[in-house]
């Protein structure tokens, strides 16, 4: 199946009709993960190839992440009896999310951005092993005690 496209004139008000291959064009694909029902045209997936609606949308999209992994933060900082192995699958997530960053959105993104982001998601995953570590030291030490 050929993809379709519109492009609407504002000076002419026509549409014009046409055909697209997405696999020759670049720029950043996303898939829309609304749920909403509608009853216009349904959207699978838009390649964004506007260099300033990149930005803004994953910048968007990194700040929703980087809160999330924030309030994720401070509620392991704030629970004394958290679970180790959730807190290493967060870590590896973090990570995972790094590289995603340096090799993915650094194509779209100012360098100067990118390092802000990175140290900002360097300190997170810092703070998160550092509570990995305390609850391994405390579970060592807890399982040494009992007789």
């Amino acid at each position: 199946m050929d993809e379709r496209y519109y492009i609407c004139d504002k000076d002419n008000n026509e549409i014009v009709y046409g055909y697209i291959d997405y696999n020759r064009l670049h720029g950043f694909k996303i898939r829309p993960q609304n749920n909403v029902p509608y009853e216009g045209v349904e959207v699978s997936r838009l390649v964004l190839v506007e260099p300033f609606l990149i930005a803004n949308v994953l910048k968007r999209k990194i700040k929703h992440k980087l809160d999330t992994y924030l309030a994720f933060l401070l509620t392991v900082i704030d629970d004394d009896d958290e679970d180790p192995e959730n807190l290493e699958l967060v870590i590896d997530d973090v990570a995972r999310y790094k590289n995603i960053i340096m090799n993915k959105y650094s194509k779209f993104l100012d360098k100067k951005y990118i390092k802000s982001l990175l140290k900002k998601v360097g300190m997170v995953e810092l703070e998160l092993k550092e509570k990995l570590e305390q609850l391994t030291k405390q579970n060592t030490k807890s399982a040494g005690k009992s007789r």
